[in-house]
């Protein structure tokens, strides 16, 4: 007898049917929704929280009640007007790649469970090392996101400098700059080094990590018998999309004996425009690289990557076989993620990667990248023609930070509570919706373009926005 959980394929196609239309018809509608829709946490009790039934409910009732309920309050990354970080902005190709492997449900820990699978992600992998200019043998694994991505690697290089010695931790050192992503200290606090051992490195006049700061202070740590054990440089910091000098970090960490590691969640994919590629120039000399292809290689979350240089040293630090898997260790030439990384039980990520490249090709891709990068420097112009704003970044890899400066006001408390209230305003607006950030002390607005549903016309209409509400802010307050 059939099961009552397992449902007859009319009815799978029905239910399925439902929802590819009920996402078709969202993604179509995006332009006509707001960007975000609040709700508070008592709200959110008083809607949606409740005891679980004893009793099903149909599929259409419950997409109905979800419908009302729970999806028009939240973010909406893919919408035109958001700005606000570097979004996902999914294709729908990459979003049916997601679900085909949840559906099949593949388990790619192993390669003898999952062949297949498994072989369309070292097909990424080998996509990615190419286009990163990585040498041959480069290997490595997508992850949930470039969070873990980075976190596996200082495990791994932490691995390689501790060995089998674990009094050698204590005086292990970690190196990033003022602008690295928070994931790099975090990274290093979870993988047992002391705080003050995660080392912040100021940044230049372009936030660009100090070179010559970085090597005095890794010749100081050795002299006080430290153990300098990575650096990380960043190929699109958060903040303002800044590159570090990518080939002079490379020299420095060969010299030192120190392992580069690249930061590259979204920057790295610049590299299939020509600009993006002098922007990204050495970043191949990296003994590993965090990428996330939720950001801008348009798939779903979640979807992070990490490359090795040296592949093997990833399976030197998680490589584990209890006895209940020794019937699928892997054999010969065969990979297994599940020694690369701290997952065993992990998903077919790649197959959503594998048909959002397929389906449009690198040309089409490229081009919304550098679309993209383009609209950051048209909103840089808009921004140096408006005698009201000011850069505090120029733009780069699709990011620009500014600030409303009008004419007379040099207070920098009252400058900072004035943008403040322009970044409130415009995001309650729910029209655009923006983010701040903090550049050399000074509160900054700051505008990521790399959702290509996003067009010139919608940055114009967000910096039109910003400067009637400075205007509208600065009267009301003066």
């Amino acid at each position: 007898m059939r099961s009552p959980l397992d449902l007859d394929q009319a009815t799978m196609q029905r239910l399925g049917r439902l929802v590819a239309d009920h996402v078709a018809a969202h993604l179509a509608s995006l332009r006509e929704q707001p960007t975000q829709r609040l709700l508070s946490r008592h709200e959110a009790d008083h809607r949606i929280a409740g005891p679980p039934p004893r009793r099903g409910t149909d599929f259409e009732t419950l997409l109905g009640w979800l419908e009302r309920e729970v999806f028009p309050f939240h973010t909406r990354e893919p919408h035109p007007g958001f700005m606000a970080y570097v979004q996902s902005c999914s294709s729908f190709p990459a979003v049916l790649g997601d679900w085909l492997a949840t559906g099949y449900n593949f388990f790619a820990g192993v390669w003898s469970v999952a062949p297949g699978p498994n072989a369309i992600e070292l097909t990424v992998i080998e996509w990615f090392r190419t286009w990163l200019g990585m040498p041959a043998g480069t290997g490595g694994l997508l992850t949930t996101g470039g969070s873990a991505a980075t976190l596996t690697a200082v495990i791994a290089a932490r691995h390689a400098a501790v060995g089998e010695d674990p009094s050698r931790l204590a005086r292990c050192v970690l190196y990033a700059s003022a602008q690295a992503h928070s994931s790099v200290t975090r990274a290093g606090w979870i993988a047992g080094l002391s705080r003050e051992h995660v080392r912040t490195i100021p940044v230049d006049a372009e936030f660009r990590i100090r070179i010559h700061a970085l090597a005095a202070l890794i010749e100081e740590d050795r002299d006080r018998g430290l153990l300098p054990m990575m650096a990380v440089a960043s190929a699109g910091t958060t903040n303002t999309g800044a590159v570090d000098s990518l080939h002079l970090m490379a020299d420095l960490c060969a010299r030192e004996g120190v392992w580069l590691h690249v930061d590259a969640a979204y920057g790295g994919f610049a590299v299939l425009t020509d600009r993006g590629r002098t922007l990204l120039e050495g970043i191949g000399r990296a003994d590993s690289i965090t990428l996330d292809p939720h950001k801008w290689l348009y798939v779903p979350f979640e979807c992070g990557c990490l490359l090795a240089r040296e592949p093997a040293r990833l399976k030197d630090t998680f490589h584990i076989i209890p006895d209940y898997l020794r019937d699928i260790e892997a054999r010969g030439d065969e990979i297994n993620f599940a020694d690369y990384g701290e997952q065993l039980t992990r998903y077919a990520r790649a197959l959503k990667v594998w048909l959002m490249v397929n389906y449009f090709g690198t040309d089409a891709i490229a081009e919304a990248i550098q679309e993209a990068m383009a609209r950051a420097e048209h909103a840089e112009r808009l921004i140096r023609e408006n005698e009201a704003l000011e850069i505090l970044a120029p733009a780069s890899l699709g990011i620009v930070c500014f600030r409303a400066h009008p004419k007379g006001l040099n207070d920098p408390a009252a400058l900072d509570a004035l943008n403040e209230r322009i970044n409130q305003r415009v995001n309650a607006g729910a029209r655009y919706f923006i983010s701040s950030t903090r550049l050399r002390g000074a509160f900054s607005l700051r505008i990521c373009t790399p959702g290509f549903r996003t067009t010139r016309e919608d940055v114009e209409g967000l910096i039109g926005e910003i400067c009637q509400t400075a205007r509208l802010e600065s009267e009301a307050h003066s």
